[in-house]
C-alpha cells in the first residue's frame, strides 16, 4: 500500500497546522506516516509538524512530557522512559517491528491512531497518562481510547506521571518482527495492579474486574476474570478461545512477576 496526497504542507505553528487541518475533511496530520501508509487511504493535504519542536522528552515536576513527534526509537532509548516500571514500558515499545521502523514512527502517531494491534498503547495504558491536544483539550489515555468519533484537535504531547512501580510486558507473535496475536502490559504502582490487554484483536483495554481481584492477591482468579470480562474475537491466525487461554496464562504470570 502507498500513502497518496495531492499536497504536502509544513506547518509554521500549531495554530497554523490546526487551521490547515480544518480547511478540508481530507486533510490530515502526518507524523511518521508509516501507519497511515498501511491504510491505503488518499488525502488532500498532509500537514507536517516536524519543525514545531515536538520531538523532546523532558521531566517537569514529577511528570515526563513526551512531544508527539518523538520517534519510537528515541522514546524507548530515553533514560526517563527506561526508568519507568523496571524498563517494562520501554521494552513494550521496543517490541514494535525493527529499529529502522521505530526511527521513523512517532509516539504521537502511534497513540492517535488507536490501532488495535498497538504495543505502544498497551504499554502506556496501565500508567497515569494524559494526552494534550491543541487547542486546549486534555484527557486521559483511557478516555481517548473510549472516545467515539473523530478527534478534531492535534495531539501535542503525552504526559506520564513518574511513579515507582514494577512492570511486565508480553507480546505473543509468530515471528520476531510480526504484529501481535495478543499483548499484555501489567504494572503495579501505588499498591494497585493495572492490567491492559490489546490486540484481542481490539484496541487495548483495562481489565477492571480482574484488577480488583489481583489487588486481593487472587492472581489465577484475576487471570480467569480477564479472559471473560473483555471481548475477544477470532482472526486469521488465532481463535478467540486460544486468545482467552493465553490470557489465563500470561496475566497470572505477569501478576506474579510484578508482585514479587
Amino acid at each position: 500500500m502507498s500513502l497518496r496526497a495531492n499536497n504536502y504542507y509544513k506547518a509554521k505553528s500549531l495554530e497554523d497546522a490546526y487551521n490547515k487541518l480544518q480547511e478540508n475533511p481530507k486533510n490530515a496530520i502526518i507524523a511518521g506516516g508509516l501507519w497511515m501508509k498501511k491504510t491505503g487511504l488518499s488525502y488532500e493535504t498532509l500537514i507536517d509538524l516536524s519543525e514545531l519542536g515536538l520531538d523532546k522528552i523532558e521531566e517537569k515536576n514529577g511528570y515526563i512530557h513526551v512531544g508527539a513527534m518523538v520517534s519510537l526509537r528515541d522514546f524507548e532509548s530515553s533514560p526517563l522512559i527506561q526508568s519507568l516500571n523496571n524498563g517494562a514500558t520501554a521494552f513494550g515499545v521496543r517490541e514494535v517491528l525493527g529499529p529502522a521502523f521505530r526511527n521513523s514512527a512517532t509516539i504521537g502517531g502511534s497513540v492517535f491512531g488507536r490501532y488495535p494491534f498497538s504495543d505502544v498503547i498497551a504499554s502506556l495504558l496501565p500508567l497515569d497518562v494524559k494526552l494534550v491536544f491543541y487547542p486546549k483539550q486534555e484527557m486521559s489515555l483511557e478516555e481517548y481510547l473510549n472516545f467515539r468519533g473523530k478527534m478534531n484537535g492535534i495531539l501535542e504531547e503525552i504526559i506520564i506521571k513518574k511513579e515507582e512501580g514494577k512492570g511486565y510486558f508480553k507480546k505473543v507473535k509468530t515471528t520476531a518482527l510480526d504484529f501481535p496475536m495478543i499483548n499484555f502490559s501489567i504494572v503495579k504502582r501505588n499498591n494497585k495492579n493495572y492490567i491492559a490487554i490489546g490486540s484481542r484483536p481490539l484496541t487495548a483495554a483495562l481489565a477492571v474486574k480482574a484488577m480488583a481481584l489481583a489487588d486481593e492477591g487472587k492472581f489465577q482468579e484475576a487471570a480467569d476474570m480477564a479472559a471473560e470480562e473483555l471481548q475477544y474475537l477470532d482472526s486469521n491466525n488465532i481463535s478467540k478461545e486460544y486468545r482467552q487461554d493465553l490470557v489465563r496464562v500470561y496475566v497470572r504470570r505477569g501478576l506474579e512477576e510484578v508482585n514479587k
